[in-house]
């Protein structure tokens, strides 16, 4: 009996612990809840052995947030939701409201009183652990803002000893997976994050089988987050439809980076270094493809500015109409993060090969910023039989080799989508480094001089014409170039090899040439879809 006694009086004490315990909690939460007037409701709550079971619970705060939780279970071992909804209504950014800017500075002070100090009180992290339960899964966690789903996530942590494994994956199209070893580090008073990987393939916004593959490690405190590449990440795609005018396809590539940033964010605080190594990249920019891209791109993000730069990037080719091959690139370009396209461009080298010689620019740079600005296009070694050879016309033949310098100025011209950038040449020079010959003789040029019979000496003299010297004058704005040639030379076989001056202009719509000349050749489906898109908003203004 005394036995039994002692047994009621355990079970007593216990079930009255409990009853106090669980009117101390209600009294704190209505005391919480009236403070930052929050509402809550319940629906289907009940008691068991696996735990405390919840059908739904609601908690918002009236026209800021609200969270939604179905098919709850709370036990001292697991927490598991079948689905958590998280919606945001931002209101008037001028208007703050009173409530929530005082839970949100309670809050902020009981996590940490000391305010200058960036780490975290190590017996909170203790105390986290302690508490956390065992295993923690969230089926389907979605955030809504303004009504429109931001994310849907399925969350899986299972606590162990000094730390958690955190598991994240997507529950959509986008498939996209994360995982990592959060480290409670209570000598440096953070949270390690060891052996993360985050990876992804992506068949939206354009892109085709994008995948990232993506190692790192890091660390974060209560005001700052570092995290940095394990090793080399992987990144590939079959296409990427980035804009109207660019596109990428076939490309792999691998990429190492570090970023520091405060918490919460600010892009003033922001510190990020990033290097890809491009072993692959094709793709289209506007009317030119682009052909086997290889070399690194660095970027450095720091104090809200960013600086892009390459020590060598190579591209096999660049077709435009013209055929620009074996480029080679070395610069980099500065801006502000808030006026990214207004920044200092630089180079040291720049350079490509055209009909057996080279166009390059001196090493220079250009403030983008401070419209117009000037650069010296120089040609060299240009040969004119390899231009006529692949661009053939009917009895025309010649040779010899180009130089010339082409100054170019960058003008701001204000147009209806927004301010583009437009080049100009006033006076581009032209001249051989050599003697040459220039041969013409076709059934047009036949037909001409049927029907003038003066012009049948000069036509007998370009039949074989040898030149001495040969210069040039080049102009170029609103898509024409205008180009006037002066030859001087002879024919031995006529006029006894007499000494002529010929003068020769000539007016072209460089725009349209070099999309008759892709067109005439075989050009991707795509490029001819934005030549047809082009030529056909022409003939309608």
């Amino acid at each position: 009996m005394a036995r039994l006694k002692k047994c009621y009086w355990v079970l007593l004490s216990i079930a009255l612990i409990i009853m106090l315990l669980s009117l101390g909690v209600r009294q704190y939460w209505l005391s919480f809840k009236d403070k930052y007037h929050l509402s809550a409701d319940c629906h289907g709550v009940s008691v068991n052995f696996n735990g405390l079971a919840i059908d739904e619970i609601t908690v918002s705060q009236t026209s800021q947030y609200s969270l939604i939780a179905k098919k709850l279970l709370i036990s001292l071992s697991q927490l598991s939701v079948d689905e958590l909804d998280i919606h945001w209504q931002s209101g008037d950014k001028k208007v703050i409201d009173v409530a929530q800017k005082e839970m949100v500075e309670t809050l902020d002070q009981n996590f940490n009183q000391d305010t200058s100090k960036s780490d975290i009180d190590s017996s909170f992290l203790s105390t986290i652990l302690y508490w956390l339960p065992s295993k923690i899964y969230i089926n389907s966690l979605r955030f809504y803002a303004q009504n429109n789903e931001q994310f849907n996530v399925k969350v899986d942590i299972t606590k162990q000893q000094e730390a958690i494994q955190l598991a994240m994956s997507t529950n959509s199209q986008y498939i996209a997976k994360l995982s990592a070893n959060l480290q409670f580090n209570t000598t440096d008073s953070r949270i390690d994050i060891q052996n993360g990987l985050f990876t992804t393939t992506v068949n939206q916004f354009g892109i085709e089988n994008g995948q990232l593959t993506l190692p790192f490690n890091g660390w974060v405190t209560r005001n700052q987050l570092n995290l940095f590449s394990l090793s080399n990440a992987s990144i590939s795609l079959t296409k990427a439809n980035l804009s109207d005018d660019l596109m990428l396809a076939d490309s792999v590539g691998n990429l190492i980076f570090q970023v520091e940033s405060a918490i919460p964010f600010d892009n003033n605080q922001l510190s990020a270094t990033t290097q890809l190594a491009i072993n692959k990249l094709n793709g289209i920019y506007k009317n030119s493809e682009i052909k086997s891209v290889t070399g690194n791109i660095n970027l450095v993000v720091k104090n809200n500015q960013f600086t892009l730069s390459s020590p060598a990037l190579s591209i096999q080719e660049v077709n435009m109409g013209l055929s620009l091959e074996k480029i080679k690139l070395t610069g980099e370009y500065f801006a502000s993060i808030n006026a990214p396209d207004k920044g200092i461009i630089s180079w040291t080298k720049a350079q490509a090969n055209i009909f057996s010689g080279i166009i390059f620019l001196d090493k220079n740079k250009l403030n983008l910023a401070k419209l117009p600005q000037q650069l010296n296009l120089k040609i060299k070694q240009i040969q004119l039989k390899d231009i006529l050879t692949q661009y053939p016309a009917e009895g025309v033949a010649g040779s010899g080799a180009i130089d010339g310098n082409l100054p170019i100025t960058l003008l701001a011209n204000k147009k209806k989508s927004g301010t583009v950038i437009e080049p100009i040449i006033k006076k581009g020079q032209l001249i051989t480094t050599q003697d040459g010959y220039l041969q013409f003789e076709n059934s047009a040029l036949k037909s001409y001089v049927q029907s003038n019979p003066n012009m049948k000496i000069l036509a007998d003299i370009i039949k074989n014409f040898h030149y001495t010297k040969l210069t040039g004058t080049v102009d170029y704005a609103n898509e024409i170039a205008r180009l006037g040639l002066n030859i001087q030379g002879n024919n031995l076989n006529v006029e006894n090899g007499k000494a002529v001056n010929l003068n020769i202009n000539l007016e072209e719509n460089i725009t349209k040439l070099l999309m008759s000349l892709q067109l005439s050749d075989e050009v991707s489906e795509p490029i001819r879809k934005h030549i047809e898109a082009y030529l056909k908003k022409k003939s309608s203004k």
